[in-house]
């Protein structure tokens, strides 16, 4: 068995955001595996872990080849399916990765963690619909997995019409009820707010982003206050548009990069 550390719960992976990839690092339990303390059991692990190391800093090469070893000495556990899809998606190769992230899929049909990569493939192919559905399943799974419903708005949204604005809107108010200082989710609620033509959710917004910002850079600030004079003069078109430019600096403040992440 995997040790006790080395998982959340069954059929749960764990996901941490590093280096824009998404690294799996828990397994399941599973009766085929070696016995805990055996040199198989010992080169399992170890395998596991080098390749998650080779993922997280994009040597490729390697990870491909520790994760490939590890899911021929465990072919029943879903986290060196999902990684090694993982890999393939990072490297575009999508009919590869959705290979992979399937078999992850079929293992552990019910982790949210898993149906969010799959949601990532078919985003990237292209795919909104079957994108949605597997976001929908991540956050009907857990609905605490805020990566999976930003995802999810940001998808739902670019169907372009008011119902999917709506939608997208109140996923964004789901993150900020779990994270309420999250300035990522609180630019994004305001810019699809705007769009939406609701000015009163604007408005609040841009109130809580003033609050936070008298540190950040002055060209940001620039921009905060840009949004809000467009907010406050009614030109809701103008404020999504700033919104949009306010996104675009804030990449260089840390609280809103690890909002983002």
């Amino acid at each position: 068995m995997i040790p006790a550390e080395y998982i959340k719960h069954k059929h749960r992976v764990h996901i941490l955001l590093l280096t824009a990839a998404l690294i799996i690092t828990g397994c399941r339990p599973a009766a085929t595996l070696p016995g805990r303390g055996t040199p198989e059991y010992n080169e399992l692990v170890r395998t596991f872990y080098i390749g998650l190391a080779a993922l997280q800093v994009g040597h490729d090469v390697q990870a491909d080849s520790k994760l490939a070893h590890f899911t021929q000495l465990a072919p029943g556990e879903p986290a060196g399916w999902a990684n090694w899809g993982l890999l393939a998606l990072r490297q575009k190769n999508f009919e590869t990765a959705s290979e992979r992230l399937e078999r992850a899929r079929s293992l552990a049909p019910d982790n949210d963690d898993i149906q969010y990569l799959l949601g990532l493939l078919e985003s990237s192919r292209g795919r909104t619909a079957e994108a949605i559905a597997a976001l929908r399943k991540a956050v009907e799974v857990d609905p605490r997995n805020l990566l999976a419903i930003y995802k999810l708005a940001e998808e739902v949204e670019r169907q372009g019409d008011e119902q999917s604005a709506a939608e997208a809107q109140s996923l964004l108010q789901k993150i900020l009820t779990v994270q309420p200082d999250n300035v990522a989710a609180q630019v994004e609620l305001g810019r699809v707010a705007a769009k939406r033509g609701d000015g009163e959710t604007l408005k609040s917004v841009v109130e809580k982003i003033k609050a936070r910002s008298s540190a950040w850079p002055a060209e940001v600030q620039e921009q905060v206050k840009a949004v809000d004079e467009a907010a406050r003069s009614g030109d809701l078109r103008a404020a999504a548009t700033r919104t949009s430019f306010l996104r675009n600096v804030l990449v260089r403040v840390p609280e809103y990069r690890r909002g983002l992440a």
